[in-house]
């Protein structure tokens, strides 16, 4: 306030603007990877470091109490939650704004990030231990592919205009979504013929998905997180190898 009652309001802005963000995370983490490709379609350079301990460590809770990625760290506050972080993003940094003006695709595109979090993200993992047909347990494997089916139609009904989730161009929602359809078309898809890849018999989601490829900050953000989660799980299977022995 007393900057601003003296005039000095843009200097403030213009030293608030300069002060470049720390991002705690791995880019292989799709929570991560939702704030990382959202700061594209901003232009804005994040710095980017892995939590000090490991994820949940005691270390690391003295940055983020929750223990958990990402975290952001800005002007000497931390901010967590990657849909919080995505948010404040687009309010601190006022260039390139990524939310739509208009309230009705902002919505659309807010509830397409809700909707990956509550009914999307929680089905992987479930799956993990019948991808090996010999030890499946089928019921298990079709309850899951019915709640993919839901989930992915529940994203199809609350997709804004397209070809994004919401509009003309990506947004949070895309943002959200992508990371995990990534997950999904290298964990889940190749192994369970009972689950659909969207992007492929999902008219909707194929046309969202072929947007997200024609836009260049939108596909180098799918790229790079498609790489980083790829050489993330064979680290994992190596590792899960060496303990079988």
């Amino acid at each position: 306030d007393f900057c601003l009652s003296r005039g000095l309001g843009d200097v403030y802005k213009r030293q608030f603007m300069s002060s470049k963000p720390k991002l705690w995370g791995s880019i292989a983490s799709p929570y991560v990877a939702r704030v990382t490709m959202f700061a594209r379609l901003k232009h804005l350079e994040l710095d980017i470091e892995k939590a000090p301990g490991g994820m949940g460590s005691d270390e690391f809770k003295k940055i983020n109490i929750t223990g958990k990625i990402p975290a952001l760290e800005h002007n000497g506050h931390v901010i967590a939650e990657c849909e919080t972080i995505c948010e404040y993003l687009d309010d601190a940094f006022n260039e390139h704004k990524v939310a739509p003006a208009e309230p009705m695709l902002r919505a659309n595109s807010r509830m397409i990030a809700r909707i990956t979090d509550l009914y999307v993200a929680p089905h992987n993992t479930p799956l993990r231990p019948h991808k090996d047909p010999a030890n499946r347990d089928q019921a298990v494997v079709d309850s899951v592919a019915k709640e993919f089916e839901k989930a992915f139609s529940y994203v199809e009904n609350f997709m804004g205009p397209g070809p994004f989730a919401a509009g003309d161009k990506p947004g949070i929602g895309d943002c959200a979504l992508a990371p995990f359809i990534c997950m999904l078309q290298q964990t889940v898809f190749p192994h369970f013929d009972e689950i659909p890849d969207p992007t492929v018999s999902n008219p909707r989601i194929k046309l969202w998905w072929e947007a997200m490829h024609s836009d260049s900050e939108a596909k180098a953000g799918v790229e790079e997180y498609d790489a980083a989660l790829r050489e993330f799980l064979v680290y994992l299977n190596n590792l899960m190898a060496q303990r079988a022995k």
